[in-house]
């Protein structure tokens, strides 16, 4: 071929190139500008997940119902279908909560939902489900900082205060006062928007107190009824509320205000309080209050008529701190505001807010205690419980002599003596393999037989509830503490049934407070979630597909509230601060090993027989409560001197009543002072501020052996759990109003 014919084939070649890349730019050009309605017809807008709230103010603790909101952005159509969280529990077990929701086309939503998170530094996923499929699910985790991304951890051994209010009322200062630790200091949670509050009274679970200002009235326009029902049944169930009204009451709490539910009387008129000094000396105080406003040298503060409950600090006739009962609950209102001129400027403000809350002083030397976790595991009073019912009735750990015994065995076996039967018996020692994969496999067999004839196989549950019958109210609330072992691995749907009629129960696992070996701080990284788990039923009575492993446990908890079937008849009077009166039983049973707590005394009784009134008076036997609760004794020390001394708290005690009965007079005891362990993860239980507001407590132990009135019953289905050996216990608890009475 000659030169010619190759230039003109080169030139063919060169134009059919560039006529490819020409039809290839016009196609992305094309493709470029293509009309907008075309691409978005052909890739619709799908809904999203923004972010996350976790908590009251991203304040929450672990463990225990929170509060979380869910922001959801809507796509180009309507889309129904199903909106869970997935948390791990205490085990890290994945547990589903879930809600059915509509994410309306174009529109940005938020959706209140509730979960308990079983990890101080974990992740919270969200899911969407629709038409059988998940269409949507985002991954959310702790970081030090929330920004709907990301949450922060939670608390732990750490009380939460939340403020509605424009500042935080000097509790941050009066969380220093007490001598805690940085680590255990109080958390504020502040807002001033009431739909950040739970509609849901458990959505307050892990808050200690709330606050409320009313420097802004206006604000509590918005507090619907779901909202003001939930904070009155939450204070009814053991909650504490702080109202502080001042010189904006009238439009606040006066009339109908939805304030005004919570007032312990009838707000009548707005006061010029010229002086404060029975508030300066409740406190503790030596600067005056009016010295920071000398101008109006006074501060309006509301009267209240008809005052309910304890009044703890009063000018002439007009209270200005009052406690009043709620059920197990109560509420202290405060004649003036904190947030308000002149006790917002005060020095010693935070004085009178750590007065307010009743906090416990730490000692030095003791603020740092950490033998328990050292030793046992926890550094709670409910891990210690949790510790105390994983002790079944035929179920034995194997002792560590016998481990070690089995391994060294073992290792002998496997090593130098298959190599002795093999060389001087079988003379082949080829045959290796067979020998040892047959030691293996024997072990093997040994170890199942060993576990099997120590763990057994049967099903065990061991229990201890607490019913508390507050007389007054006429309200039952009742809360339970179950271990279940397993002899295999095995799923269940666990819900709790108590003897109470008309019961609203809510179902959860129990969580291990603090770093130890199964804790909820562990100091290891969590291994990679797990999204098969159980799930909650959708008013949290029962927990659905829970899964427990062979020869394991599991930790559950139950709380419910009804209406008081039945409660012992008290008439009451309290005169000199000696109880008189009488008690009488009710009930068709005899109720034995009996205490009255009331004020600082504690009354002995021995038995309270069927009908038969018990009378207290001068006679009656009476002790000081903290001397009944710990042991106290006075003894002669070198040089004929005389002390107290408290018997030291066992940390390591497996009887289930000594522990609920520290658990139920916590304060009342001494607190960690004597204790040397928190009780901040069930502190519900703890009614000693109740014998502040002028209740008197009776305590009942429960029979240990009456298999027919056992508080609640751990069912599986439709099946009840547990053997007629295992542990049951009940601790009943009676709330009963006093009367003052005249001295003259």
């Amino acid at each position: 071929m000659n030169a010619t014919c190759r230039l003109k084939i080169e030139n063919c070649k060169f134009a059919i190139c560039n006529l490819r890349v020409a039809i290839l730019i016009l196609v992305v050009v094309g493709a470029f500008f293509q009309p907008s309605s075309v691409v978005s017809s052909e890739q619709p807008r799908s809904p999203r997940i923004i972010g996350v709230r976790v908590g009251i103010a991203d304040r929450y603790k672990a463990g225990l119902w929170t509060p979380v909101e869910v922001f959801l952005s809507g796509g180009e159509a309507d889309v129904d279908g199903e909106l869970s969280l997935i948390a791990p529990d205490g085990d890290d077990v994945p547990g589903r909560v879930s809600t059915p929701c509509r994410i309306a086309a174009g529109t940005d939503k938020t959706v209140a939902m509730i979960a308990r998170l079983g990890r101080v530094r974990g992740y919270l996923t969200v899911e969407f489900r629709a038409d059988g499929r998940t269409v949507l699910r985002r991954r959310f985790e702790t970081a030090e900082r929330a920004d709907g991304a990301h949450f922060l951890p939670a608390l732990e051994f750490r009380k939460l205060y939340v403020v509605v209010g424009e500042s935080d009322l000097g509790l941050t200062e009066a969380g220093r006062i007490g001598g805690a630790e940085p680590e255990h200091r109080p958390v504020v949670a502040r807002i001033d928007d009431l739909r950040r509050l739970p509609d849901r009274w458990f959505g307050y679970e892990g808050v200690d107190a709330v606050f409320i200002s009313t420097a802004r009235p206006e604000i509590f326009r918005g507090l619907n009824d779901a909202r003001a029902e939930a904070l009155d049944k939450w204070i009814r169930m053991g909650g504490r509320l702080v109202l502080s009204a001042g010189a904006r009451s009238e439009q606040a709490i006066g009339g109908r205000s939805p304030l005004a539910r919570f007032l312990p009387g009838r707000f009548e008129k707005m006061e010029s309080l010229r002086q404060a000094s029975a508030l300066e000396a409740y406190c503790g105080s030596r600067i005056g209050i009016m010295e920071i406003d000398k101008k109006s040298g006074s501060m309006r503060v509301p009267r209240l008529a008809e005052a309910r409950g304890r009044i703890e600090a009063a000018e002439a006739d007009l209270p200005l701190v009052v406690r009043a009962p709620r059920s197990f609950g109560q509420i202290l209102f405060l004649a003036g505001d904190l947030d308000e001129q002149p006790l917002s400027g005060w020095a010693d403000r935070p004085l009178l807010a750590d007065k307010l809350l009743d906090s416990p002083r730490a000692a030095a030397e003791e603020a740092g205690k950490s033998s328990a976790m050292m030793h046992f595991g926890y550094k709670d009073l409910s891990g210690q419980m949790r510790s105390a019912l994983d002790r079944f009735h035929g179920v034995n750990p194997a002792p560590f002599w016998l481990v070690a015994g089995a391994i060294v065995v073992y290792l002998l076996l496997i090593g130098p003596g298959d190599f002795f039967f093999l060389r001087k018996y079988a003379r082949r020692m080829g045959w290796t393999w067979l020998t040892f994969s047959l030691i293996v496999v024997l072990a093997g067999l040994a170890a199942y037989l060993l576990a099997r004839q120590l763990k057994g196989n049967k099903l065990r549950v061991n229990q201890i509830a607490l019913i508390d019958v507050d007389a007054a109210g006429g309200l039952v609330r009742g809360a339970a503490w179950m271990n279940v072992f397993s002899p295999r691995t095995e799923t269940f749907d666990f819900s709790v049934r108590p003897e109470a009629a008309e019961a609203r129960v809510l179902t959860a696992w129990l969580g291990l407070s603090g770093g130890g070996l199964g804790g909820m701080d562990p100091r290891t990284a969590a291994a990679a979630p797990r999204y098969e788990g159980f799930r909650y039923a959708s008013d949290l009575d029962a927990m659905l597909g829970v899964p427990i492993q062979v020869w394991s446990s599991k930790s559950l908890t139950a709380r419910w509230e009804a209406p008081a079937a039945a409660c012992l008849a008290a008439d009451l009077t309290a005169v000199d601060r000696l109880l008189y009166g009488t008690i009488t039983n009710t009930l068709d049973f005899p109720l034995e090993k009996c205490l009255l707590a009331y004020g600082q005394s504690a009354y002995q009784i021995d038995a309270l027989e069927p009908g038969k009134p018990f009378p207290l008076g001068m006679m009656t036997k009476r002790s000081e409560l903290k001397t009944v609760l710990t042991g106290r004794k006075v003894k002669l020390t070198e040089g004929d001197k005389y002390r107290q001394e408290a018997t030291p708290y066992d940390q390591a005690s497996t009887d289930l009543f000594y522990i609920l009965r520290t658990m139920m007079f916590y304060k009342a005891s001494g607190g960690r002072r004597y204790t040397g362990l928190w009780n901040e993860y069930q502190g519900f239980v703890d009614l000693s501020d109740l014998l502040k507001a002028g209740r008197a407590i009776l305590i009942v132990q429960g029979p240990a052996d009456d298999n027919n009135r056992r508080a609640a019953t751990l069912r599986d289905g439709d099946e009840s759990l547990g053997e007629p050996n295992d542990e049951h216990r009940v601790m009943y608890r009676f709330v009963f109003p006093v009367k003052e009475g005249n001295s003259g």
